[in-house]
């Protein structure tokens, strides 16, 4: 835009403007940028650059890490209501409906973004007593069943970084204390192509979760039913662990991804 256009704005419309121009340059570079390059691709000072930045950063619409600025998970949370219109939040719907039909349980849509795994869609069972998992919330990746089942699914090296960058949760008295034990339940969750929560996010909850796949046989999220232990019993994962493997395995096809053989 032109400076002299920018001059006529008010100080807050201004900042506005630029703050936006950070966000989109740093969309357009997956590995971030230090500040000084970031500065100079904008046009900004870096002092001002780093001002808002340090703004955006508050709201987790940017992180910084060594050294380098990057897109946050708050941008991606705004623009995941763009994503419901074209792609896999919209593909998910009609697969969700499915799960909770067959299940008579809550189903869930979590993706990968950015080393995390953010819930993105949900379609409620009719109980009463169910589970939720509010669509933007981030979803603990070692003692949930949509974070275990896509850590089994990556190169081990990303889900070694994954898991030292967010640690093990230890959300109840049944959360894995040691990576050990972590990668022995992933390695069973491999195996059998689905993951188990037992009741190790909260108490008195389960959960079952089959990975999606992209085009080039990568993870890039889970489908899940989850719902009270009361009513998901252990006969009740091993034929939600069945029917939540299929209908993954189908939206998978539907997004163009593969699934591994």
């Amino acid at each position: 835009m032109p400076d002299d256009l920018l001059e006529k704005r008010s100080g807050h419309t201004q900042s506005v403007s630029r703050a936006l121009s950070l966000l989109i340059k740093l969309s357009e570079e997956p590995e971030g940028l230090n500040l000084s390059e970031l500065a100079r691709r904008v046009k900004l000072a870096p002092s001002t650059a780093h001002r808002l930045l340090t703004t955006l950063q508050l709201d987790q619409f940017v992180r910084f890490e060594d050294g380098r600025w990057l897109i946050g998970v708050q941008s991606f949370h705004v623009g995941s209501s763009y994503m419901r219109a074209r792609d896999v939040c919209y593909m998910a719907r009609p697969y969700l409906r499915i799960l909770m039909q067959e299940t008579g349980e809550t189903s869930n849509l979590a993706l990968v973004e950015n080393d995390e795994l953010v819930y993105l869609a949900q379609t409620e069972c009719p109980e009463l007593m169910r589970a939720l998992a509010r669509p933007g919330a981030k979803a603990p990746l070692t003692c949930s069943a949509v974070g275990k089942v896509c850590l089994a699914f990556m190169p081990r090296q990303k889900a070694d970084r994954m898991i030292a960058k967010a640690g093990v949760s230890q959300l109840t008295r049944k959360s894995h204390i040691t990576t050990a034990s972590l990668w022995r339940d992933l390695d069973d969750t491999r195996k059998r192509q689905f993951a188990i929560d037992n009741e190790e996010h909260s108490d008195g909850l389960r959960c079952v979760s089959a990975p999606l796949f992209g085009a080039k046989g990568e993870v890039i999220g889970a489908l899940s039913v989850s719902g009270p232990s009361v009513r998901i019993s252990d006969q009740h994962i091993a034929s939600f662990g069945q029917i939540v493997k299929r209908v993954s395995r189908d939206m998978t096809k539907a997004l163009g991804g593969v699934w591994p053989e």
